[in-house]
């Protein structure tokens, strides 16, 4: 594994940014197209950052480093290009189990402290499991602990050699052969510089905003009120829809029975009743509103231990 250098570790600073700044894109698309289908600022940054998937990219760079490196001679990993330092080239193996495994929990556990942080300090849920089989908190799920694992095999094999090269040559890009002394690219440092300073301000800001909405919210009783409101409401609607229906003739309660049957045979293909019976607890549960407001921004958690 390289010498922990400053230059090394400045290194780290430039990929968590990198990440962080990559993720946020891959997070909006997301939502736009599969999860809450509007554009949203899917973090609790104001920026275009998500630090999660900052740290992300660290982790899985660092294992696959370590156990590059680590491991003895007779338990060779994958290595197709002979990078990583020490070792010479080799396919896939059975250790390689060892750094995806790990790679795959470290994904997990982050999410897992992540959501916690956010749901029980904050009361803000930025992502929310609670409609999936096997969810904890609502904050990780086996579906997606799967995609977590999905994403640890294609990092492994197909992205970590060329980042691993792509980390090596902004490491010489940027100072040289190594010493922060030999700075080739001052001016570019700078503006790494200049953006993790708005990142810093925003972190503060988001957080003390965050806390004095909480703070504001429980000491007016206001979310208390609105959700009594909102149940009340709902009630209303749903009251008033069975009146309607009652009050109708048979042949219109007919008609509208068979459209109801009709829009579900199309709706829901025998895959899509098949995928929701696996992976949710119950359909009716899954959220259409998502977890932020008309602006964009997260909302406040209203049940954190849903």
């Amino acid at each position: 594994m390289p010498p922990v250098t400053t230059a090394f570790v400045l290194l780290y600073f430039v990929l968590f940014l990198i990440g962080a700044v990559l993720g946020y894109v891959l997070e909006v698309f997301f939502r736009r197209f599969f999860s809450a289908k509007k554009w949203v600022n899917p973090g609790f940054l104001t920026g275009p950052w998500l630090p999660l998937y900052g740290f992300g990219v660290l982790v899985m760079l660092s294992f696959t480093l370590l156990f590059t490196n680590a491991l003895p001679e007779d338990m060779p990993i994958y290595n197709p290009i002979g990078n990583f330092g020490l070792r010479d080239t080799s396919g896939p193996t059975v250790y390689d189990l060892i750094p995806i495994s790990c790679i795959a929990v470290s994904l997990i556990l982050l999410e897992f402290i992540a959501g916690i942080v956010f749901v029980k300090g904050f009361k803000v849920r930025l992502w929310d499991y609670t409609n999936m089989r096997g969810n904890i908190m609502g904050i990780i799920c086996p579906v997606f602990n799967i995609i977590w694992a999905s994403i640890a095999i294609i990092y492994y094999y197909g992205l970590s050699p060329f980042i691993y090269e792509a980390a090596k040559e902004i490491g010489t890009f940027l100072f040289g052969d190594g010493e922060v002394a030999d700075v080739t690219h001052s001016s570019i440092i700078f503006v790494v510089g200049i953006l993790y300073g708005f990142f810093i301000i925003d972190l503060v800001k988001s957080l003390n905003l965050f806390h004095k909405v909480r703070k504001l919210i429980d000491e007016s009783g206001v979310g208390q009120r609105y959700e009594h409101l909102k149940a009340r409401q709902k009630q209303l609607s749903l009251t008033a829809s069975a009146r309607l229906y009652e009050a109708m003739p048979n042949s219109f309660k007919t008609q509208i029975e068979k459209m109801e049957r009709s829009k579900q045979n199309k709706a829901s293909s025998k895959f899509k009743i098949w995928l929701d019976n696996l992976i949710l607890i119950d359909p009716s549960r899954t959220k259409t509103d998502g977890n932020y407001d008309a602006s964009g921004r997260p909302i406040k958690e209203e049940e954190a231990n849903q």
